[in-house]
């Protein structure tokens, strides 16, 4: 009924108010619809529109009552964060409810610079803040192409072992690739490897593959050095094609063969790169070589029922990139 009242008033154009979120919130909290709360809630965040104390404490009491998490809630109503979270002692510090309402309101303002000036101070005296925040801080500032913030938060984390979002760390390095701030790109990724962090498999390979095409095999070299257990058929055939698109042709048979005693089959990606490689490079009799043992390979797989993921998704990567 809940979202029935709000549907009709959107198809006749008209956008529930601060008076109606309250009572629609309400009416959720007493009947125990907290998936439709949060629908409300993330319309009333797009709209800083914020409870009544008492409507946001029967929230949260619904939402405690649920199991669910009260991250939303808070984040709608950060002048009433700090309500319930006395016991613990953390979180209760007065200090620390107004720096988080803080950063809180100047996200929603989008007030970069202020932001920037309170992570630096925070750092400065070893505070922790939520990694959600502090990941909302870091994509939004990427999407408004306020990078220096951004690589704020990024260092900031880091320093005072706070694990970000995977997609914040994605936002934040995309746009420095965009931007060709390459050695920004390694500086982040060797920050996060050394301190713990799980890029997985397939991101530290991707940004292989996009500094390739780049012609920046130096600093795909870099990122390449860093990974350890997470090597793989991906990681070696992007490596692999940065050195063929910086006309370095022997390191990349080089890197082959170094793929192929440390026990990692080549795929169909692979042998795609390295046919390529070797016509563009005029060395045709190494490209039929390869040509000849791809086949020999795919006529083995059509005995097997199929890839593995990393097979998949490098010839996904590679095959027909080339026409």
């Amino acid at each position: 009924a809940t979202l029935e009242i709000m549907d009709k008033m959107k198809e006749a154009c008209i956008e529930p108010d601060k008076a109606l979120c309250n009572i629609l919130v309400q009416k959720c909290s007493r009947a125990g619809e907290t998936s439709v709360m949060t629908r409300i809630l993330q319309y009333m965040k797009e709209r800083f529109i914020v409870l009544r104390r008492p409507i946001f404490l029967e929230a949260l009491e619904a939402l405690k009552a649920s199991g669910d998490s009260d991250e939303l809630l808070r984040e709608v109503n950060p002048h009433l964060s700090y309500e319930g979270i006395e016991s613990d002692p953390i979180l209760s510090d007065q200090g620390y409810i107004t720096d988080r309402s803080t950063i809180i309101y100047l996200l929603s303002a989008k007030n970069w610079y202020a932001i920037e000036e309170m992570i630096n101070k925070m750092a400065s005296k070893n505070v922790k803040m939520e990694n959600h925040i502090l990941s909302d801080v870091m994509e939004a500032s990427c999407a408004n192409y306020r990078l220096s913030c951004g690589l704020t938060v990024m260092r900031y984390s880091l320093r005072v072992g706070c694990e970000l979002d995977r997609s914040a760390y994605c936002s934040l390095l995309g746009q420095y690739i965009r931007n060709s701030s390459f050695d920004l790109v390694v500086e982040i990724v060797e920050g996060l490897i050394k301190s713990g962090c799980n890029l997985g498999a397939y991101l530290p390979s991707i940004l292989i593959l996009r500094l390739g095409y780049a012609g920046q095999s130096a600093y795909a070299a870099q990122i390449f050095r860093l990974l350890t257990a997470d090597k793989n058929v991906v990681s070696y055939t992007a490596f692999i094609n940065a050195y063929f698109q910086a006309g370095k042709v022997d390191r990349a048979l080089d890197l082959f063969t170094q793929m192929k005693t440390v026990g990692i089959p080549a795929c169909s990606g692979t042998y795609e790169v390295l046919i390529h490689g070797l016509q563009k490079a005029r060395r045709k009799e190494e490209s039929e070589h390869y040509r000849r043992e791809r086949m020999n390979m795919q006529w083995h797989l059509q005995y097997r029922d199929q890839c593995s993921p990393e097979d998949s998704l490098c010839n996904y990567l590679f095959c027909g990139l080339h026409g």
